[in-house]
């Protein structure tokens, strides 16, 4: 009988493994790839039109090539997003990666939309600059409090790359406000740049399984601000920032009900240099001797729960 439960386990293994991969959602509904922006994993598709202009990024759900053919030695510039280094190293790691193209919806519990939140553990908007409509920031609070993990990031005021008045520190500030700052923290209207080696030693974030992190370059940031520090923790401050202070943080992370958050003021450290040729891109993501992919890989194992 120990014969046949052990290789009934045997057996059980692979469908075990598969159904336990865990997915990470990234987001493509609120202009992450207009004006000199390409905050994607993956677009074989350059017809989107944000106002006037040139025409931009159009990510779809599954990036092409295949996530299966990604082997360990395959490079970021594979796929074609300036957050495509990211999406590789997870998918090396054994996570599933996704886009939500600019025409789906954010949405939870809902049956009628196959990339519901529910269906992921991770939900990644880097730079939005689309305010979130109450339905979709009530999907974003369930998502979270209901086991989630939500990475946010921002970029420095006055950073409206498609002219409709509201840039990413304001569409992150609307939400915050909307629900009396359930996370901890919000946006400051500033613009840093400097390289900070001003961190809190936290293994999990700082000497993770990603790697160790001993700088954060903000090229043009917002920083963020603690309002309730009994939520949200800061990482990351400026220089010139005690580490204990509520201001001048770079990075932060919170819980909120059984889920958490990262949030980060810059999008540069994501940026890989290899979205859309007709952007101009830089390649934080290997800056600071490899901090920045640090840093973020960490933060998101941590926000996957691993």
């Amino acid at each position: 009988m120990k014969i046949f439960y052990f290789l009934l386990a045997i057996l059980l293994l692979p469908s075990f493994a598969f159904a336990q991969k865990k997915k990470v959602l990234f987001d493509a509904t609120k202009a992450e790839t207009a004006g000199n922006a390409d905050w994607v994993i993956d677009s074989d598709q350059f017809n989107l039109e944000f106002g006037k202009g040139r025409r931009q990024s159009n990510p779809q759900r599954f990036p092409t090539p295949s996530a299966s053919q990604v082997k360990s030695n395959t490079p970021e510039n594979f796929w074609k997003g300036g957050l495509s280094a990211w999406a590789i190293d997870l998918v090396k790691r054994g996570y599933q990666v996704e886009t939500l193209p600019s025409y789906a919806q954010i949405t939870y519990n809902s049956k009628q939309n196959p990339q519901d939140l529910s269906n992921y553990q991770l939900f990644v908007i880097c730079e939005p600059n689309i305010r979130f409509s109450k339905s979709e920031q009530e999907a974003l609070m369930n998502f979270v409090k209901n086991g989630g993990g939500l990475f946010i990031i921002a970029d420095h005021a006055n950073s409206d790359r498609n002219n409709d008045g509201c840039d990413s520190p304001c569409v992150w500030n609307e939400f915050f406000k909307n629900f009396d700052y359930p996370f901890g923290i919000e946006f400051a209207l500033d613009n840093i740049k400097e390289t900070s080696t001003n961190i809190v030693d936290n293994k999990i974030f700082t000497n993770g399984k990603a790697g160790t992190v001993k700088s954060l370059k903000f090229s043009n940031g917002a920083s963020i601000t603690i309002r309730n520090n009994q939520i949200a923790k800061g990482l990351v401050y400026q220089n010139r920032t005690k580490k204990e202070g509520k201001t001048g943080l770079l990075f932060a992370y919170a819980t909120y009900g059984n889920g958490r958050i990262a949030a980060m003021g810059d999008s540069s450290p994501a940026d890989d240099g290899s979205g859309d040729i007709k952007d101009r891109l830089w390649e934080g993501w290997k800056e600071e001797a490899g901090s920045h992919r640090n840093l973020i890989i960490n933060a998101t194992i941590w926000l996957l729960k691993d």
